[in-house]
């Protein structure tokens, strides 16, 4: 049979004659936005195929009818963007870089490019930590990319609420606030956090019964619990397959709060799988070189990519931090 021509067929039409995404499609219906997708636009739409939503345990279009329509609306106008964005339009080699959504809010692009402005670049394009496995179906009101998975942002939940309403995180939660650093979380942000669990956090000695003993004076905060949270930024667990391509190595270096210590970010490509460095540095005297105290590499299992209002959250398997790594040096020690 005759291959379709794409450049003459509006949103919705094309969505509707691709198996692949028989299920959009019927999210499409289910939320009345398949006449606003047929219309003049120009549109962007972003399609999780049909392989995205059965990993969320949606096979058949009648898995919708049990699903909230206004809280789905939204979920699919995420989705669509009020303009065209080709992969040229999103600048090479960049992270977290921002677009709005019919929806009302931002997603996040991010895109590795091998060799950049030639005729058939190596490119990594990803959404809000979606990954774009089809670029550029041109249609006659927009474009349209094929998604790996399903965004789903929390739309009204910020990070201290996700975290709150989550008993696996108490100790996280407590300890925070124990050290001044849970108020922030409800601010605008943007946060990436590595939210440990309640067994993550024994594993390295910081247990409720801890936390009550301690004395926060006796502790550098911004190490004990501050390493867990990243400041600016939203990185998605695919973030790290662009900094492989950026710096070759696929890390991400941020300092601490207190300007002393630092962090390394970076994922391998097995999903789900964290691995994250952790670094603790120390300034020497002449305040340019650095003494390492500890060094810490290894691989930990996480749930990630939970898009809040105000960041990111990932949730832990592993602490990073024991006390004695975090406790306050004397003037003379230093």
């Amino acid at each position: 049979m005759p291959v379709p021509n794409e450049n003459i067929r509006p949103a919705a039409d094309f969505i509707h004659n691709n198996y692949e995404m028989r299920l959009f499609n019927a999210a499409l219906q289910k939320t009345g936005l398949t006449a606003e997708l047929n219309g003049e636009g120009p549109f962007t739409v972003l399609v999780p195929n049909d392989l995205a939503f059965n990993e969320i345990g949606i096979f058949r279009p009648t898995d919708f009818d049990k699903m909230n329509k206004d809280s789905l609306r939204r979920i699919i106008a995420y989705h669509i963007l009020p303009r065209r964005l080709y992969l040229r339009d999103i600048p090479s080699n960049s992270v977290d870089f921002r677009y709005a959504t019919r929806e009302g809010s931002e997603l996040y692009a991010s895109l590795g490019s091998l060799t950049p402005g030639a005729t058939a670049p190596t490119n990594m394009l990803f959404f809000s930590g979606a990954k774009a496995i089809r670029k550029d179906v041109v249609l006659s009101n927009g474009v349209l990319h094929v998604l790996d998975k399903l965004m789903k942002p929390q739309f009204e939940k910020n990070i201290q609420d996700w975290l709150s309403d989550k008993k696996e995180y108490a100790v996280f939660v407590a300890g925070l606030k124990k050290f001044g650093l849970w108020d922030q979380l409800a601010q605008k942000g943007p946060f990436t956090v590595f939210a440990p669990t309640n067994e993550a956090l024994e594993k390295r000695g910081v247990t409720m019964s801890f936390l009550e003993g301690a004395d926060p004076e006796q502790y550098v905060g911004e190490v004990l619990f501050g390493a867990y949270i990243m400041y600016d930024k939203h990185f998605f667990i695919s973030d790290s397959q662009v900094f492989t391509i950026i710096n070759s190595n696929g890390s991400y270096k941020y300092h601490l709060k207190d300007k002393v210590h630092y962090m390394e970010y970076f994922a391998d490509e097995a999903y789900p799988t964290w691995k994250l460095s952790y670094n603790m540095r120390l300034r020497s005297n002449d305040m340019f070189n650095s003494i390492i105290l500890a060094d810490i590499t290894y691989s930990v299992a996480a749930r990630m990519d939970y898009l809040c209002s105000n960041g990111v959250v990932h949730d832990l398997d592993k602490g990073l931090v024991s006390p004695d790594q975090a406790i306050k040096k004397e003037e003379n020690e230093k």
